[in-house]
């Protein structure tokens, strides 16, 4: 089955970012000679800057297809990546940064709507949890890959690292080329106007469930952003609590996405939605109350913790993007899901600020994420009430 190339390539992509994505850092530092303030600063304003290309990333899966556009993706990512090798100074890492980014943002455009062309709409969240299975499962092996070359080739691995991951993107770009992703509905196109940016943006059912998931999608911070400083700088547990953390994370949505998909495939989308949120309100208050069990527990709760929010996502994310692609026209979804790729890059674009300042008070900033976490359920309230046929 040819649809089997698309999810090939997802694979394939996945790997080589989750190889290079926990040293990337490490990269400008040890390679290029960099300072941490420095190489951060310009990475974080390549990726804000991507932001501006989310309107054309929209336009461009109208124009010439998802299946293009993916291709598209990948060869800004060989690009961009490529650049790192050539970024010495602030100005070029900036620019590879958002390239890099930039290609994210076309990604998170034509992904979705290539998933709604090879699936039917009741597919849709079986398609987008076994992805999220799939990209998942392929970080956390990339993410392993990459401890072993660093420790065994140390600067020499980073640059492997890197060269993998170009090598990944284009071989991934290939395997696009060879699958068969049929074109939007040209018949459907002429009857009504063509989705805009603004369109989405004016769409009051999906701008609530953009904006329920965009405020849902800071908790997915705390085991891979949070949970490091906090435990041990804070609470001064031993330095291997953070992998722990984040292992955990990796297994329990690698374990649980499949089953949960078939066990939760009778509920409504906004049933699995609100649950979720509820899910992960309960997370946050396990992580309220680390401080106040004895240290030898403190590690094993914040896990616990983790689990829940690894469940949490398990079922809200790929729930979201199939609403997402309901509430979308139907053959048009390109600028919808532009719009929808807020719900995760807003949050990893300000989110390890926010945390890194909120964590000198840290109960303040449990409490603050928590509200967060009702906000968005109080969202997603409206808009199982205001569009009870998509969720």
């Amino acid at each position: 089955m040819k649809q089997r190339t698309l999810l090939y390539s997802v694979a394939l992509d996945t790997v080589g970012t989750g190889v290079f994505l926990p040293l990337s850092l490490l990269f400008f530092l040890n390679v290029q000679h960099m300072s941490a303030a420095a190489a951060g600063t310009a990475v974080s304003v390549g990726s804000l800057l991507s932001f501006l290309v989310i309107p054309l990333a929209g336009r461009l899966v109208q124009l010439i297809g998802p299946k293009r556009c993916l291709m598209l993706s990948n060869l800004m990512s060989v690009a961009g990546y490529g650049s790192y090798f050539f970024a010495s100074n602030h100005l070029r890492v900036i620019c590879a940064a958002f390239v890099v980014m930039a290609a994210d943002r076309l990604y998170g455009a034509a992904w979705p709507s290539a998933v709604a062309r090879v699936a039917s709409k009741d597919q849709l969240p079986q398609w987008f949890s076994f992805i999220n299975f799939l990209k998942t499962t392929c970080l956390g092996l990339g993410a392993v890959a990459s401890t072993g070359l660093l420790a065994a080739l140390g600067p020499g691995g980073l640059k492997l690292a890197l060269g993998a991951n170009c090598v990944s993107s284009l071989v991934a770009g290939a395997l696009v080329l060879r699958t068969r992703i049929p074109e939007g509905g040209q018949g459907a196109r002429s009857a009504r106007p063509r989705a805009t940016f603004v369109s989405a943006l004016r769409d009051v059912p999906f701008m609530a469930l953009v904006s329920s998931q965009t405020m849902l999608s800071v908790a997915w911070l705390i085991p891979t952003v949070a949970f490091p400083v906090y435990l041990v700088h804070e609470l001064g547990l031993p330095a291997f609590w953070p992998a722990a953390v984040v292992a955990t994370r990796y297994a329990v949505i690698a374990c649980v996405q499949l089953p949960l998909s078939a066990r939760l495939a009778d509920w409504t989308r906004g049933r699995i939605l609100l649950g979720a949120i509820a899910v992960v309100e309960a997370a946050v208050l396990v992580t309220l109350a680390i401080p106040l069990v004895p240290d030898v527990a403190r590690g094993f709760v914040a896990a616990a913790a983790t689990a829940l929010l690894a469940v949490a996502e398990a079922a809200s994310k790929p729930t979201a993007a199939a609403a997402a692609v309901a509430l979308a026209p139907d053959r048009d979804e390109g600028p919808y899901m532009a719009v929808f790729q807020l719900t995760w890059t807003v949050s990893y674009a300000i989110g390890p600020a926010v945390i890194g300042w909120g964590l000198g008070n840290a109960a303040g900033m449990w409490c603050a994420l928590g509200a967060c976490v009702l906000v968005s359920g109080a969202v997603q309230g409206l808009v199982v009430r205001k569009s009870p046929a998509a969720v």
